[in-house]
């Protein structure tokens, strides 16, 4: 066991004295053990994040619990592209006005796309494309993201992977967005353009730290409280993947389950929801 740690120790790119220590919890009975860490689906180029705790929780589980398993993530993309689609004959411009469709046009050009790129989508799509594509610019690459890092040594080491949603279910909490969700995505993505880089700057910093109240208020803040959105994008989840996770506690083993920093910080998170049904939740680093 302990030179297969050191194994992933060295793929991770970890030092032991690196001083990363993004937050993990666990949950335990007699016969079962849960490993709960929340990721970063973007990371800089180059960032060193796994440490000890992480990497022998990791490589000593039986199983991987991931938000969207290897298969689903294949069919994520198109499914979000189609969800991400305008009906026939209708613009962006007509949904949320000439300032905004403006600020999308200038937005697009400065990162050279044409202007017209986000004529045909929905806001949220435009919002969430222009600030991916913004990150990949400052050198954030989604290929370095947590969870597909895990997903890609769990399936080096032929260990099941095993998924809480499905592709579809994803996309489709995007497909039903109301029309001031929808727009409410856009502003907020527009407004963080202008200090993106700053704030992924203090995100990745606070992820890497574990600092929960600085994650919470980045990730949680005045968006999630407009028009119900994180109800509908975070909230409900969390109670449900609650409900999972504790039926998964019925079976023996230990299981590394790794989702998205925002749903596992806050009074509303996956920990607060799972800490109402099992007793012996601890935060372990």
């Amino acid at each position: 066991m302990k030179r297969l740690v050191l194994i992933l120790i060295s793929i991770f790119g970890l030092s032991l004295q690196a001083a990363a220590a993004p937050a993990l919890w666990r949950v335990a009975d007699d016969d079962t053990e849960v490993y709960i860490f929340g990721t970063l689906h973007m990371l800089q180029e180059g960032t060193t994040w796994a440490n000890a705790g992480i990497t022998n929780a990791f490589s000593t589980s039986d199983a991987l619990v991931v938000e969207l398993d290897d298969r689903e993530l294949e069919k994520a993309g198109p499914l979000f592209q189609d969800a991400g689609k305008l009906p026939l004959g209708m613009t962006m411009r007509q949904i949320v006005g000439d300032g905004i469709y403006n600020d999308v046009r200038r937005l697009a050009r400065q990162m050279d796309l044409p202007a017209d790129t986000f004529q045909n989508v929905r806001p949220w799509y435009a919002g969430m494309s222009l600030t991916i594509v913004s990150l990949t610019k400052m050198g954030y690459d989604p290929a370095s993201g947590v969870d597909q890092t895990l997903i890609s040594e769990a399936l080096r080491l032929r260990k099941p992977i095993l998924g809480i949603e499905t592709a579809a279910q994803q996309a489709g909490l995007f497909a039903k967005l109301t029309p001031a969700q929808d727009k409410a995505l856009l502003v907020d993505a527009l407004r963080q353009s202008v200090n993106v880089k700053a704030y992924m700057t203090e995100l990745q910093s606070a992820w890497l730290e574990g600092d929960e109240a600085t994650l919470d208020n980045l990730l949680n803040g005045e968006l999630m409280k407009k028009e119900g959105l994180g109800q509908h994008l975070l909230y409900g989840r969390n109670e449900d993947w609650a409900r999972q996770l504790t039926a998964l506690m019925n079976k023996p083993g230990r299981f590394f389950v790794a989702v998205g920093t925002a749903h596992v910080v806050g009074d509303k998170s996956l920990i607060m929801f799972l800490s109402q049904q099992r007793q012996f939740l601890e935060r372990v680093q």
